[in-house]
């Protein structure tokens, strides 16, 4: 099978998610999206570890997005705890030979992704899909070659075309709202919303 990882913390999980995971499906024709929440937060970010809500929370939101072909999946719970993408990958495709495995970044994190530990060695071995987080659809190629240092995008460097519904929604923007106490249901599933009030989270993060 072909399989789109929609790695991240999902803290929360949010329309935004849903919109990149249901369109890789339709544009890539990928056989499923699996939501792959990461255990810890990304080792390149050590400032955010304290502030992750627990494994278990953001993996029972997540799963509330889940699909025919949209998994959710806790291979990094099980096997990387670090969350570091390359080991992942790597564990990812000798566990699992018989599928082909494509990462799903998107543009916002380009600016960044030099970040990633051995973010080099990353574009030259496995599959990665960019999906466009804003409206400047005319500059994501280039933008992809400056920031991957690339002459070119090679093969195994697929880029969202066409007209992909895009949208800025971010975790950060539903906690924000949550401690203004504003609304958060134009923009979180409804038994994430549930769950959220029920488990009174994010009322005292920064």
């Amino acid at each position: 099978m072909k399989i789109a990882i929609l790695g991240g913390a999902f803290d929360p999980p949010h329309i935004g998610h849903q919109w990149v995971a249901s369109q890789v499906l339709e544009k890539f024709a990928m056989d499923e999206v699996w939501l792959m929440v990461c255990y810890t937060y990304f080792p390149e970010f050590p400032i955010k570890y304290s502030r992750i809500t627990s494994y278990k929370k953001r993996y029972k939101m997540a799963s509330f997005l889940q699909k025919k072909q949209i998994k959710v999946s806790d291979f990094e719970y099980r096997y990387n705890k670090a969350s570091r993408t390359i080991d992942t990958l790597a564990l990812l495709t000798q566990k699992n030979p018989q599928h082909k495995f494509y990462w799903i970044i998107g543009s916002d994190i380009l600016a960044s992704f030099h970040l990633w530990d051995r973010w080099e060695e990353l574009i030259q071995k496995y599959n990665f899909i960019i999906f466009p987080r804003d409206t400047d659809l005319s500059t994501l190629e280039t933008r992809v070659k400056h920031f991957f240092k690339l002459q070119r995008i090679p093969k195994n460097i697929l880029i969202a075309k066409g007209e992909p519904i895009v949208s800025n929604i971010a975790s950060t923007h539903i906690r924000k709202r949550i401690r203004a106490n504003l609304p958060i249901d134009s923009f979180v599933p409804k038994h994430i919303t549930e769950y959220i009030l029920k488990n009174n989270l994010y009322i005292c993060l920064k």
